[in-house]
C-alpha cells in the first residue's frame, strides 16, 4: 500500500486520535500531509470511545463517524480507522511509528493539568511518545525541530523535551471546523465521508401511525422538512422517492438539502420501480444506503449492491433529541 508522495518503504504506520465528527477537508490533509513527511505506509484516524475533554459533545455514534471514515478511506488505500478505549494520547500512541495532532491538542498534550497537576506524569507521558507531529492553529505556537536535523530518535531525548515537528498545511485549514461543518457548512465534510441515502418515501410516512393517512400531502411535507433537517445535521446526502403526483409546491428537483423525486408513472411498485432505477444507473451503488423496510423492494436494490435501511432506524434518527 504506497502513500501519496511515499518512497513505499519502511510500512511506517501513524496515528491521528481525533472525534472527527464529522470528517473534515483539514483532517484529510493533516493525515495525508503526515503521510507524505513520514512516509507512512498507513495512518489509523483512531476515535475514543469516549473522548478526553467532550464526554457530552458528541453530535453522531461512534459508529458512524466510523463508517464515514471507511467511506472517505474507500478511494484513499492509506487511511483507516480504529477505536479505543484509551483517552489519553500517550496510551492511544503506543505501538505506533508516529502521532499526529493539533496544535491545540498539542498544547493540551504538555498542559500538566491533563495529568492531575503532576509536572513528573506529563514528563513521562511524553518521552512515550513516538515522533510527534503537528498541524498549526490559529493562536497555538508549537516548539519546532528541524526536520534536517530529527535523527533516530531512539533514546527518546527530544520528546521528553517536548517537542514536536510542524506539518505543512494550507494555512485556511485552520480555520476549517467540524462544528462549522455540522453547522451547515457541508462543503468543509470531506469527500466522499458523506453518505449517500435514498428514501422511499411512502415507505418511511407509512411507518409512522400518526394519521398521516387523514392528509397524505401533508404528511409528505413534513416528511421532507424533517430529512431536510436530517441532512443539515448530518452532511449526509439525501434524496426521497414518493409515489403519485408531485406536488405543486414539492416538484421534482432539489428542496433545501434534498432531493426529491416521484414515480415516473402510477401503479403497483411505481416507487419502488423508480428507486431501483436510481440505483441501477448509479456508477457506485454500493455508496448508497436505501431506506425500506420494503422486503420485496431491499430485495432488489440489495441484488444491485446498495445495502439496506430499515424505515423504522431512519424515524429514530429523524425524531432523535440529539441534534
Amino acid at each position: 500500500m504506497n502513500a501519496p508522495g511515499a518512497d513505499g518503504g519502511g510500512g511506517a504506520v501513524g496515528v491521528y486520535p481525533g472525534s472527527f465528527d464529522p470528517l473534515t477537508v483539514a483532517h484529510v490533509a493533516i493525515a495525508e500531509a503526515a503521510v507524505r513527511a513520514a512516509h507512512l505506509d498507513r495512518i489509523d484516524l483512531a476515535l475514543s470511545t469516549v473522548a478526553l475533554g467532550k464526554e457530552d459533545g458528541a453530535h453522531s455514534s461512534i459508529e458512524a463517524r466510523a463508517d464515514a471514515i471507511r467511506r472517505a478511506a474507500r478511494t484513499r488505500p492509506w487511511l483507516a480507522v480504529t477505536t479505543t478505549e484509551n483517552q489519553l494520547i500517550a496510551e492511544i500512541a503506543a505501538g505506533y511509528d508516529v502521532v499526529v495532532m493539533g496544535a491545540d491538542k498539542w498544547a493540551q498534550v504538555r498542559d500538566p493539568a491533563w495529568y492531575g497537576g503532576d509536572v513528573g506524569a506529563r514528563d513521562a507521558a511524553l518521552a512515550t511518545l513516538p515522533r510527534v507531529l503537528v498541524a498549526p492553529r490559529p493562536g497555538f505556537e508549537v516548539d519546532l525541530i528541524d526536520l534536517n536535523d530529527v535523527g533516530d530518535r531512539g533514546d527518546g531525548g527530544d520528546r521528553a523535551g517536548g517537542r514536536a515537528e510542524v506539518l505543512d498545511i494550507d494555512p485556511e485549514h485552520g480555520e476549517v471546523s467540524s462544528t462549522r461543518a455540522r453547522a451547515g457548512e457541508q462543503h468543509l465534510v470531506a469527500a466522499g465521508a458523506r453518505r449517500r441515502v435514498l428514501v422511499d418515501g411512502n415507505n418511511v410516512v407509512g411507518s409512522r401511525p400518526d394519521g398521516w393517512w387523514r392528509d397524505r400531502a401533508g404528511a409528505t411535507r413534513r416528511l421532507v422538512a424533517q430529512l431536510q433537517d436530517f441532512a443539515h445535521r448530518t452532511g449526509d446526502d439525501v434524496a426521497v422517492v414518493f409515489d403519485g403526483r408531485p406536488l405543486s409546491d414539492l416538484p421534482e428537483g432539489t428542496h433545501g438539502a434534498v432531493r426529491v423525486a416521484y414515480a415516473r408513472r402510477a401503479g403497483r411498485d411505481a416507487g419502488d420501480d423508480r428507486i431501483v432505477e436510481e440505483v441501477a444507473n448509479d456508477d457506485d451503488p454500493a455508496s448508497i444506503t436505501v431506506v425500506t423496510s420494503d422486503r420485496g423492494l431491499a430485495q432488489r436494490v440489495r441484488a444491485l449492491g446498495a445495502p439496506v435501511e430499515s424505515a423504522g432506524a431512519l424515524i429514530r434518527e429523524l425524531e432523535s433529541e440529539r441534534r
